[in-house]
């Protein structure tokens, strides 16, 4: 907090300060106009650097506290960056749980679009993205293009590009990437060929890592993080895809833990 302090020349100063009065009653006159002036403006000076009603009027200056910084998080993704598979998504999700774990400060904007892929994210969530201005930036976009058949040359180029946006606009912002999980271990996938699928996955999260360590950004491994889906059966939704709201609290911690590595 800046005080100004304003310099105020009464008109009265101004005139009686260029000559003396000559004699004595003037001499008087002036001593005690010249007090009564001080008295008047020392009255208003008081009045209006007085303190509020509901201010302390201590000689003490009280300082307002600095608010404390806030944390802001954007969650990039799909529908399991959404919530899909709770009964309410804005608050069961994992980035809602993640952000719980950040702090009372933190403050979570969720991009999660069911459905998108990275090509689309460029165009639809990187925008909104790049206004926000974050400090924290969590980018999982890779199980609607494995699901999807997209090249693995164009989803690279799509996650590359991403990120090099996101890092050229924010060169303070943390960005973490998370990769593909064991699909293989999901109702949904049961009767799929395990072996072409897990090559499948193995060689997008291969892509991944390699535009990791170019962008210079942090990996999330839910591969081998969440290996324990196969264990707990009780994390998946009854879509057979996404995870519940219990699986969704596990993924955050996952995710708060690689964030604590570093």
């Amino acid at each position: 907090m800046q005080v100004h302090r304003a310099r105020m020349v009464h008109p009265i100063w101004t005139k009686r300060l260029l000559k003396w009065p000559g004699s004595g009653s003037e001499r008087a006159a002036y001593i005690l106009n010249s007090l009564f002036c001080c008295l008047l403006i020392s009255f208003l000076v008081t009045g209006c650097m007085s303190a509020p009603a509901n201010q302390s009027s201590s000689s003490q200056l009280h300082l307002q506290s600095t608010p404390e910084a806030r944390l802001t998080y954007v969650a990039i993704g799909a529908s399991d960056t959404f919530g899909t598979g709770t009964n309410d998504p804005a608050t069961q999700c994992w980035p809602a749980s993640l952000t719980n774990h950040l702090g009372a400060s933190a403050r979570l904007i969720n991009l999660g679009i069911p459905g998108i892929n990275a090509h689309d994210a460029l165009n639809i969530e990187l925008p909104v993205a790049l206004d926000v201005h974050a400090n924290l930036i969590t980018v999982w976009l890779a199980v609607n293009d494995l699901v999807d058949n997209v090249p693995l040359a164009s989803y690279q180029r799509d996650l590359s590009s991403v990120l090099q946006r996101l890092r050229a606009a924010n060169t303070q912002a943390r960005i973490v990437v998370a990769n593909v999980p064991d699909l293989t271990q999901l109702p949904r996938f049961a009767d799929s060929d395990k072996q072409a699928l897990t090559a499948k996955i193995n060689a997008y999260n291969a892509v991944i890592a390699t535009v990791v360590e170019s962008q210079h950004v942090q990996l999330v491994d839910l591969y081998q993080s969440w290996r324990t889906l196969a264990d707990h059966p009780e994390y998946i939704s009854r879509d057979g895809f996404h995870p519940n709201a219990t699986g969704y609290a596990v993924l955050a911690e996952i995710f708060y833990a690689a964030l604590k590595k570093t």
